[in-house]
C-alpha cells in the first residue's frame, strides 16, 4: 500500500514579493498582463480552461469548459445555457472596452433555471485561474521597521494594482506632471504600430483609497524622509506580492443576498504594544482606518449579489451604492471615495424584474444594468443530464429503466415550447418550407432543439461571412479550413439523433428543414421561449413521487406517466405549472390530427400548451424508442458492422457503375478503389455477390441493378449539394466523420432490422416472454430455440441499452401488452 505524501497534498507555499523597482521591470516586460481589469481577468480565466464548439438548431456557439464544473467533478454542471453564457461573456468582454465604469449584468430567469450556478462556476474559475503560477496579478503592502524588531506590514483594504502608486498627477519644481501618463508612454514608445498597448480607461484615471494615500502623504512630511523623493519612499516601504483570490476568505470575489451590505464599514485600525509605537516611528500620530464589506472584498474581481431585487419595496435609498459604483466606478467611504474596478453581477427571477421595472425610482439603475436571460432548457438532452445529475442517488439505490430520465426530460421540454406566429419569413423560401415552418409541430420542434448536427463542421464553414461567429473564431486564433485542427474542436454529441432517426418528420418535410430553418425557429421566441412550463426543480419532485409509488426497486416509465396522470387529475392550485390552454392558442389554429408512431392524436391534442396531451406526445415517442430498441435486440446484429456493409454497397455501387461508363473507367475506378478493413485486400471491381445479397433487403421487389443505379446516383447528387460530405480524401469506407449514416438513414434502418433466419416462430416467442414474466416453471419447458433467442433479446437490451435483466423483461413484456411491438413484424 502506497502512503500519501501530505507535504504535496498541502504543499502550498506563499510567493516572494517584489521591491517597486522590480515590478516596474515586470510591467516593462509584460505590461498588458500587469495591466488586467476586472473584466479582462474574468474574459481570461473562462477562456483558460478551454472550450468545445457546440451546433444547436443549426447556430454555432462556444461551450467553455468551466461550466462543466471541472473544480468539483460536475457537481455544480451548467448544461445547454451556451447561448446565455455567450451573451455574459459578449458583455463582460465589451464593457472592458468601454470608457466609463463597468455596466452590471443581471442574470433574469424563472426559479431553477441555473442563474446561480452560472455565476459560481465564474467565480470558482476566476479562483482557480488566479492560482496559476503564469497569472501575473499583484497587489502591495507598506512595511515599517523597527530598530531590533519586528516589521509592521500594513495592506490597503482594496487590494489595489501597484500602478495606482504612480499619482496621475504631482507637483514637482512648482510645475504639475502627470507621470502616470508618461510611464504608460514610455511603455509605448518603444512598439509598433500594430502592437501598441490601448490602457484600460480605470489605470489611466483610477487613485489609491484614503488610507493608502494617507500612508505615504504621512511618510513624505516625516523628518526622516525629508529629501527623499517619492519613487524613494515607495522603494523603501513597499512591497508588491502576488495574490490570489478567494471565495471563502472574500478576496476579489464577494457574494451578498442584501443590497446592505454594499455599504462599506469602517472601524479604527487596531494595532497594539511594540506593533504601534512601530508604526508611530514613520507615521507618527497617524489615525488608520479599516475598510469592510463587499465592495471592498471584490475589488479587481466579481462581485455577486444574489436574489437581487427580491424585495419589492426597496427605493433608490437601497440601491445608492450600486448606483454609485455603476455610475461612477467608486465607493463612497465616510467623507471621500474610493475607486473601484469590479464587474457586477446580479441575479434576479422574473417576478422581481418586472417589479423593478415598474418602479419609478429604479430608472437610473436599469439604465445601468445589461439584462441577460437564462430561461429554462430547450434541449431534452441537456435537460436529461441535469436529471442524470441531480437524481444519481436514486439511479445507484433503484434499478431505473434507461428511458425514464430522456422520457421526463422530453416532457419537461414539450411544456415549455411556444407556437410558431412568424410571418416575416425570408424571402427566398417556398411555399412548402413557410409552410412547414408555421405549421411545425411541438414534437417536431422538440426534435429540432435536441438533434445531433449532421455535419456541425459543414455548418460552421457555411455560414456567411458576415456571421459574428467567425468573427469569434477569428478572435480564438482558430482556421476553420484547418481540416487537422477544426473539427477535433467540436463537442461529440453521444446519444442524440438526427432529425431523420428522430422519425417525425416525413421524408419530403426533412429536405426542407436546413439550418437556416432551424436558425429561424430558434430565434422567432428568443429570448422569451423556456420562460414558462415545467422547471427541473416541480420534475424532480413528480420524479420522487414516481419512486414513491414503485413497486420494490424498479423504477419503469409506464410509473411515470401514471403520476403524470394523478398529477393532471389533482386541484391546480396544487400543481402551479398547468397552463392556460388559451394563451397558447389565442390567434392560431389548432395542430391537425396527426399520427405519432401509432398512436393517434386528435385536432389540438398534444398542442403547444395542452399538457395532458403533451403527456401522451411523450410516451408516444417513448413507444418509437422501444420499439427500435426491441427490434435491435431481436435482429442481434451488430450496428457498426451494419454501418460498414451499408458503407461496402455504396461504394460498389459506384464502382459498378465507373466500370459500366467505359469512357471514364480509366479515371473513376482509381479513385474509388478501396482498401477492405476486414481483409486489407485493395478492391477496384464490385462484388456483385456481395450487392445481390443486400439489394433484397435494401429494397424488397425491385431489380437489383435498378437499386444500385439509384442509390448510387442519389450518392453522387448528395456529395454535388454539399449535403453528404466525406472525410477530405476518403472514401465512403474508410471515413468515419461524416453524415453518411444519417444521409442513408432509411436503408441503414432496414439493414438494421434484418433477420436472415428466424429461430423461432413469432407467436411462440410473444407467449415466451410473458411465461417468463409470469410463470418461470412454465417457461423453463419451451422449447430450447425459443428460450435461447428470448435470452438473447434480453442480453442485447442489457448490453445495447443499458437496461438490467429485470427490467429489459419488464420493458418487452409492457411494448407487447401495448401493442408497440409484435415479434412477426421483425421477425422474418
Amino acid at each position: 500500500m502506497t502512503h500519501l505524501d501530505y507535504r504535496q497534498l498541502l504543499g502550498h507555499h506563499r510567493r516572494h514579493s517584489l521591491r517597486f523597482s522590480e515590478f516596474l521591470a515586470v510591467l516593462e516586460e509584460r505590461p498588458a498582463e500587469c495591466l488586467r481589469t476586472s473584466s479582462s481577468l474574468i474574459s481570461e480565466a473562462i477562456r483558460h480552461f478551454g472550450f468545445e464548439i457546440t451546433v444547436r438548431s443549426g447556430e454555432p456557439t462556444l461551450s467553455y469548459t468551466i461550466f462543466r464544473d471541472p473544480f468539483a467533478g460536475g457537481t455544480n454542471a451548467v448544461f445547454g445555457q451556451e447561448f446565455c453564457i455567450k451573451q455574459l461573456v459578449d458583455v463582460i468582454d465589451s464593457v472592458g472596452k468601454e470608457s466609463g465604469p463597468n455596466r452590471g449584468l443581471v442574470l433574469v430567469g424563472p426559479p431553477a433555471s441555473g442563474k446561480t450556478n452560472i455565476v459560481d462556476l465564474v467565480s470558482l474559475a476566476l479562483e482557480e485561474f488566479t492560482r496559476e503560477r503564469d497569472v501575473a496579478l499583484y497587489s502591495f503592502y507598506f512595511t515599517f521597521g523597527a530598530e531590533g524588531g519586528a516589521a509592521v506590514e500594513v495592506r490597503p483594504p482594496f487590494w489595489h494594482n501597484p500602478v495606482l502608486l504612480v499619482p496621475t498627477s504631482l507637483q514637482q519644481d512648482h510645475q504639475i506632471t502627470h507621470p502616470r501618463r508618461a510611464l504608460f508612454d514610455h511603455l509605448n514608445r518603444h512598439r509598433g504600430k500594430h502592437d501598441q498597448i490601448v490602457f484600460p480607461t480605470y489605470y489611466q484615471n483610477a487613485s489609491l483609497d484614503k488610507r493608502s494615500l494617507d500612508i505615504l502623504e504621512g511618510l513624505l512630511v516625516n523628518p526622516r524622509n525629508r529629501g527623499k523623493a517619492l519613487f524613494d519612499i515607495i522603494e523603501e516601504h513597499v512591497r508588491v506580492e502576488p495574490i490570489e483570490f478567494s471565495n471563502a476568505q472574500a478576496k476579489g470575489i464577494a457574494n451578498i443576498d442584501d443590497m446592505r451590505q454594499l455599504r462599506v464599514r469602517v472601524q479604527p485600525f487596531e494595532l497594539g504594544g511594540d506593533r504601534r509605537a512601530t508604526l508611530d516611528e514613520h507615521l507618527p500620530g497617524a489615525q488608520l482606518a479599516e475598510y469592510q464589506g463587499a465592495t471592498v472584498a471584490a475589488n479587481r474581481g466579481l462581485l455577486h449579489i444574489h436574489d437581487a431585487f427580491g424585495d419589492g419595496n426597496k427605493g433608490e435609498e437601497d440601491y445608492k451604492p450600486l448606483l454609485m459604483l455603476l455610475g461612477s466606478g467608486k465607493a463612497s467611504i465616510e467623507s471621500t471615495q474610493a475607486a473601484i474596478d469590479t464587474t457586477v453581477i446580479l441575479t434576479t427571477n422574473l417576478e422581481e424584474m418586472a417589479a423593478l421595472e415598474k418602479q419609478l425610482t429604479s430608472s437610473k439603475l436599469l439604465d445601468r444594468i445589461e439584462e441577460v436571460p437564462v430561461n429554462y432548457l430547450l434541449d431534452a438532452n441537456a435537460e436529461m443530464e441535469i436529471l442524470r445529475r441531480d437524481l444519481a442517488n436514486m439511479r445507484e439505490r433503484f434499478d431505473v429503466d434507461p428511458n425514464l430520465l430522456r422520457v421526463a426530460a422530453s416532457f419537461a421540454v414539450l411544456t415549455r415550447l411556444l407556437p410558431p406566429r412568424k410571418t416575416a419569413l425570408p424571402e427566398g423560401w417556398s411555399a412548402e418550407k413557410r409552410a412547414l415552418f408555421l405549421a411545425v409541430r411541438p414534437e417536431q420542434k422538440l426534435t429540432i432543439y435536441s438533434a445531433r448536427p449532421e455535419d456541425p463542421v459543414a455548418t460552421v464553414r457555411r455560414l456567411p461571412h458576415w456571421h459574428p461567429f467567425r468573427g469569434e473564431l477569428i478572435k480564438l486564433r482558430v482556421d476553420l479550413h484547418d481540416d487537422d485542427t477544426f473539427p477535433q474542436l467540436f463537442a461529440r454529441s453521444p446519444g442524440r439523433s438526427t432529425l431523420e432517426q428522430a422519425g417525425v418528420f416525413t421524408a419530403e418535410e426533412l429536405k426542407l428543414v436546413d439550418d437556416e430553418f432551424m436558425r429561424e425557429l430558434w430565434n422567432e421566441h428568443y429570448p422569451h421561449e423556456g420562460k414558462h412550463g415545467l422547471s427541473v426543480r416541480q420534475l424532480q419532485n413528480v420524479m420522487r413521487d414516481t419512486i414513491a409509488r414503485s413497486a420494490g426497486l424498479r423504477i419503469h416509465v409506464g410509473t411515470f406517466f401514471g403520476e403524470l396522470k394523478r398529477t393532471f387529475g389533482g386541484s391546480p392550485g396544487l400543481h402551479h405549472w398547468h397552463p392556460m390552454d388559451a394563451a397558447y392558442r389565442e390567434g392560431r389554429p389548432p395542430v391537425p390530427l396527426r399520427f405519432v408512431g401509432e398512436l393517434r392524436f386528435a385536432e389540438g391534442e398534444g398542442d403547444y400548451g395542452d399538457f395532458k396531451g403533451l403527456a401522451r406526445l411523450a410516451q408516444a415517442l417513448y413507444f418509437q424508442s422501444i420499439r427500435r430498441e426491441i427490434t435491435v435486440a431481436t435482429v442481434d446484429r451488430d450496428p457498426d458492422q451494419i454501418a460498414l456493409d451499408l458503407r461496402r454497397y455504396l461504394q460498389h455501387a459506384l464502382l459498378a457503375r465507373a466500370h459500366e461508363n467505359r469512357a471514364f473507367a480509366h479515371v473513376m475506378v482509381p479513385r474509388l478503389a478501396f482498401v477492405d478493413p476486414t481483409t486489407g485486400d485493395k478492391v477496384d471491381r464490385p462484388d456483385e455477390r456481395f450487392l445481390a445479397a443486400l439489394e433484397p433487403i435494401l429494397a424488397p421487389g425491385r431489380p437489383g441493378p435498378r437499386v444500385r443505379q439509384e442509390l448510387a446516383q442519389r450518392f453522387l447528387d448528395l456529395q454535388a449539394a454539399g449535403e453528404l460530405v466525406l472525410e477530405e480524401g476518403k472514401t465512403a469506407v474508410a471515413s468515419r466523420q461524416d453524415n453518411l449514416l444519417s444521409a442513408f438513414a432509411a436503408e441503414y434502418g432496414r439493414l438494421l432490422s434484418h433477420r436472415r433466419v428466424a429461430e423461432a416462430g413469432a407467436d411462440q416467442l410473444t407467449e415466451a416472454f410473458f411465461l417468463r414474466q409470469r410463470a418461470p416453471e412454465r417457461y423453463a419447458r419451451c422449447p430450447r430455440e425459443v428460450r435461447d433467442l428470448a435470452d438473447t433479446v434480453i442480453l442485447n437490451l442489457e448490453r445495447r441499452f443499458g437496461y438490467s435483466k429485470q427490467c429489459a423483461l419488464d420493458t418487452v413484456v409492457f411494448a407487447l401488452r401495448k401493442g408497440v411491438v409484435t415479434f412477426s413484424d421483425i421477425i422474418q
